[in-house]
């Protein structure tokens, strides 16, 4: 792979901007960053003719790979521009395989779906188990038998609703759009103890 420049043009007080300077730092990529509320004057006014050159409406986080320019708070969208691959990026393409054969879809916006499958990946960091990343685990295995993903609630929920729960399972019709994307229910009961 040869290396692309990698430029993030952010603002110190853009939470969005922050952390992908954070994971870029962390995964080690070699990158500029500029902070254009840090500027002044003659300096400022050149950083946003220079960013208004490839993004008009001079919005942040701007992060330009190459010469891809990425609007907005991106994470898988930057990595791949990168050509990273992570842990996730296996954990999709194991669970897409299995999962599809199953006549389950990974949800077509995929920042939703990586942001859930990393949750996925700290949950069975801290629990030794993957649970569902938008409920509350115990940390006991045999009494979140129930939200360990997938979760015993999907089938019911993708065949009543077109998608589970935290929507990282959608049918073909609920990608598609042929079908409405209501909220779903949640059909777990908190146990305590």
């Amino acid at each position: 792979m040869t290396a692309k420049t990698v430029k993030l043009y952010g603002l110190s007080t853009c939470a969005y901007c922050q952390a992908i300077r954070k994971m870029l730092n962390d995964l080690g990529v070699v990158h500029d960053h500029v902070d254009a509320d840090l500027l002044a004057d003659a300096e400022r006014d050149a950083l946003v003719a220079e960013l208004q050159a490839i993004n008009p409406q001079c919005s942040f986080p701007t992060t330009v790979v190459g010469d891809q320019v990425i609007l907005g708070f991106k994470v898988q969208e930057i990595k791949e521009a990168i050509g990273l691959r992570t842990e996730v990026d296996e954990l999709y393409d194991r669970l897409k395989k299995t999962q599809e054969a199953k006549g389950y879809f990974f949800n077509h916006d995929r920042e939703r779906t990586f942001d859930l499958l990393r949750g996925l990946l700290i949950n069975r960091d801290r629990y030794g188990y993957m649970s569902c990343p938008c409920r509350l685990a115990s940390g006991n295995r045999q009494q979140d038998a129930d939200i360990i993903c997938p979760c015993v609630y999907r089938q019911a929920d993708v065949a009543e609703f077109g998608a589970c729960y935290c929507q990282l399972y959608v049918s073909e019709a609920w990608n598609q759009g042929a079908i409405p994307r209501l909220p779903v229910p949640e059909r777990r009961t908190i146990r305590q103890g």
